[in-house]
């Protein structure tokens, strides 16, 4: 980023060694134009460029964040007996399941809540946060499409 405004800066040089000036003939004024546009881009190049690096340190530490969150509501409540328990995101009720469950990757097994019936757990590596967020939003634009009764 910083060679654009070198060559910029290269180039204002030059045309001023060269006695090109906006004050003189038709062409050195378009030269100086073109070159203050030039000066103008590549400093909000490097303005966006910068932005674009802090909005990357940002999200990564987002994205760090979430990975602790997730962490942390999964097996945060993991006890010594080899049990997680897991809050049902619609009723609120705690669920305990043997940690076993999670690894058994020969058998597709779901934890439902036995109080609404919300799938709360799927041990075939499909179930995370967003993908649960997305059926939450699919529900409820099915049930908004749908006539009510």
């Amino acid at each position: 980023m910083k060679e654009i405004q070198e060559k910029v800066s290269y180039l204002q040089g030059l045309s001023e060694g060269l006695n090109i000036t906006a004050d003189g003939n038709p062409q050195g004024k378009i030269i100086s134009g073109i070159l203050g546009v030039l000066g103008d881009i590549s400093e909000e190049v490097m303005n966006l460029h910068y932005e674009f690096e802090n909005f990357k340190e940002y999200v990564q530490n987002i994205d760090d964040d979430l990975f602790e969150l997730e962490e942390t509501l999964l097996y945060e409540d993991m006890d010594d007996r080899g049990h997680i328990e897991v809050e049902c995101t619609n009723c609120g009720e705690k669920l305990s399941f043997d940690i076993g469950v999670e690894d058994d990757r020969d058998n597709v097994l779901e934890i439902v809540c036995p109080n609404c019936n919300e799938v709360v757990f799927v041990n075939d590596g499909s179930f995370d946060f967003e993908h649960s967020c997305l059926e939450d939003e699919i529900d409820d634009s099915e049930a908004e499409k749908s006539p009510q009764s």
